[in-house]
């Protein structure tokens, strides 16, 4: 694909980096992504057209983005607003990571315990990692876990990221906070945010370890649907008695105390959920 066949702001903009254009990578919730090379090496390019209710949120990203160093996290390479023409586009672009996402993955086979636990122990440390920042991602869902080869899975997409202390970006008269309610947390689903912490990104690391584990919504009720399970969620429902049974029995106890309603009585801290996720076998 050449940055004549893109869209025209697309092709612009490669223009104005220097980028060769190679294929769409697909659509998040702000941003679109493609693949390009720059300099001869490939990276993931990703443009969102700049919007007064936005910039706040992609400056955001990038100030979190900026300040992370964990192999378990994208690398950020250059992020900067970009015009064309008249219209101002938010352009960044980070490494572009070849192994594809944890949601094609899962559509293409059933993954094992010790693979499951490889990718919970790895994403754990990067929750630790941003538990020293005062970041919470709030949106970990398998489209935003990519691979760098197999069994490297890597966190992207902060465009939601909150940070600890900072002012809230997130109007106090919404009934819903931001995230992707499929794998958003009680106080999300709520916008509780007083009561949103790490423990916010363990109960979704969670639900995204159950549904490899068990192919379904932890929270299903029998002969539910997803949609049930985040109406149980969203009203403090206790995880069902049939999943927590299928994941004792597979040796995944720790993700039933990582799924309570209630944040305090999830994992205090990050190192107590990534050590008994290490202790899987």
């Amino acid at each position: 694909m050449t940055a004549e066949q893109g869209l025209p702001h697309v092709a612009a903009i490669c223009s104005q980096l220097n980028a060769s254009l190679e294929r769409d990578l697909g659509e998040g919730a702000f941003k679109h992504a493609y693949l390009v090379t720059i300099n001869g090496h490939q990276v993931a390019l990703k443009i969102a057209p700049v919007s007064e209710n936005l910039r706040a949120r992609f400056e955001r990203e990038i100030v979190a983005l900026r300040g992370c160093s964990h192999p378990a996290i994208a690398s950020l390479l250059y992020a900067a607003p970009h015009a064309v023409g008249t219209t101002q586009y938010w352009v960044l672009y980070e490494e572009f990571l070849p192994g594809g996402t944890l949601d094609t993955l899962l559509a293409n086979k059933r993954l094992s315990v010790q693979d499951v636990k490889q990718i919970g122990v790895v994403l754990a440390d990067a929750l630790e990692y941003l538990y020293t920042k005062r970041f919470v991602h709030r949106d970990i869902k398998p489209a935003n876990i990519l691979f760098r080869r197999p069994g490297e899975p890597v966190l992207t997409d902060f465009g939601i990221v909150r940070i600890l202390g900072e002012k809230s970006l997130t109007h106090d008269f919404l009934l819903q906070g931001p995230g992707t309610p499929l794998y958003a947390a009680p106080e999300q689903l709520s916008n509780d945010k007083g009561a949103i912490d790490w423990r916010t990104d363990q109960f979704g690391l969670a639900l995204v370890l159950a549904r490899c584990l068990l192919q379904r919504h932890a929270f299903t009720p029998e002969g539910g649907t997803d949609r049930d399970a985040v109406v149980a969620v969203a009203s403090h429902a206790a995880l069902p008695t049939r999943s927590v049974q299928e994941l004792r029995d597979i040796g995944f106890e720790c993700l039933v105390r990582a799924l309570q309603p209630w944040p305090v009585q999830r994992f205090r801290y990050p190192a107590d959920f990534l050590t008994e996720l290490s202790k899987v076998t």
